[in-house]
């Protein structure tokens, strides 16, 4: 199975003579009983392209339908002292699952002055809180995830940039969730980087920007470790492309 899928991925009808797979520096290929042995680092992967899937699960997405079945998954006791963070000073409110029945389920943003609200009529940077927010009390994120989330910054305003970042850094270091950010915004990744240091855990931490490959619609992906001036580089285009327009 894996080699078919080797060969549909990589476009090619060409037998593959010799691969191992890694992870984290551990072989998980046994080629002579011919199967995968257990991933250990990974047990869970969550993809989250937009806020905007919360309560909305599509058939024709189904990272959508994966995403909403983590969501509606019962709370455990107890709350982080991540997510009073997040409730008190950013959100100044907290999001919780209303269960009617087997087939009847609803997210209530609750504000501070006791207020409720369907989640489905907020803001999408609330949603975009309120998703790690229910992930996070429901167990979902924890040493044996991986999350990933495609330009997290499209729906907040610039503070709540800086408040995101930090939430995804404490993640990180509180609870070992292990991530891949796609982001376009130097706010984002200032904040990943400067926070991390802040936090101690700069060494888990690695940017890697995209190169296009001339003559082609593909990408090399470099690895920059920690250093992000490429990455503000790149950035600087935007102010090229303006002055091109008003000289």
């Amino acid at each position: 199975l894996l080699n078919n899928k080797i060969d549909e991925v990589f476009e090619t009808d060409k037998q593959i003579v010799d691969f191992n797979l890694y992870e984290y520096g551990v072989c998980v290929t046994d080629k002579v009983a011919g199967r995968l042995l257990n991933l250990h680092n990974v047990e869970n992967s969550i993809y989250i392209d937009t806020p905007m899937s919360i309560g909305n699960p599509s058939g024709k997405n189904t990272h959508w339908e994966d995403l909403n079945r983590c969501l509606l998954l019962t709370p455990q006791n107890g709350t982080h002292d991540i997510n009073n963070f997040v409730s008190r000073d950013i959100i100044h409110g907290e999001v919780y699952l209303e269960k009617k029945d087997l087939f009847r389920n609803k997210f209530i943003f609750k504000r501070e002055d006791g207020s409720e609200f369907n989640l489905i009529d907020c803001a999408t940077g609330v949603k975009s809180f309120a998703i790690l927010q229910l992930l996070l009390n429901n167990g979902s994120l924890n040493n044996k995830t991986f999350l990933l989330i495609d330009e997290p910054e499209v729906h907040l305003h610039p503070q709540w940039i800086i408040e995101y970042a930090r939430f995804l850094v404490l993640l990180n270091k509180e609870f070992g969730v292990k991530m891949l950010i796609a982001s376009h915004n130097p706010d984002m990744v200032s904040a990943l980087k400067y926070i991390s240091e802040k936090e101690k855990i700069l060494n888990t931490l690695n940017f890697y920007i995209a190169e296009k490959i001339n003559g082609s619609y593909l990408y090399n992906y470099k690895h920059l470790g920690i250093e992000i001036d490429e990455i503000f580089n790149s950035y600087n285009k935007s102010y090229e492309k303006l002055d091109s327009y008003v000289e």
